[in-house]
């Protein structure tokens, strides 16, 4: 269960502490499920489904059995391709501070951002 949380995290791009101050889940719940030391209950998968816009089922087995889920592409940003583009970004600490202009930015417009940034740091060490 923990792996199918860490991706919808990793997807939505939030940390632990996000996710337990929106749901009010203690946050050490989050490294002893994933350490395997306990199991949340059904109230608390409950509410990160619903945090996550996902069945509670989905977070159990993987499987929405029938539920509309947004997990290949939530909300966060507009497209995948925007979202890969992001997550180069959140890679690179010089360049992770613009993660959040990057939600609403066309593909075409994230590379284009991307290369002046690029260029402006080279343009900084000659």
């Amino acid at each position: 269960m923990y792996k199918i949380y860490a991706e919808l995290r990793d997807l939505k791009g939030v940390s632990d502490y996000q996710v337990a101050k929106a749901t009010g889940i203690n946050r050490s719940m989050f490294s002893d499920w994933k350490s395997g030391r306990s199991t949340p209950k059904r109230d608390r998968i409950e509410k990160i489904a619903e945090y996550f816009g996902v069945s509670p089922e989905y977070i159990i087995t993987g499987e929405s059995k029938g539920v509309q889920t947004d997990v290949q592409a939530p909300s966060y940003y507009i497209d995948a391709e925007t979202r890969a583009l992001a997550q180069e970004l959140h890679d690179n600490p010089e360049l992770s501070v613009m993660l959040d202009a990057y939600k609403t930015l066309s593909p075409r417009d994230a590379k284009l951002v991307m290369e002046m940034v690029r260029r402006m740091q080279n343009e900084g060490t000659n």
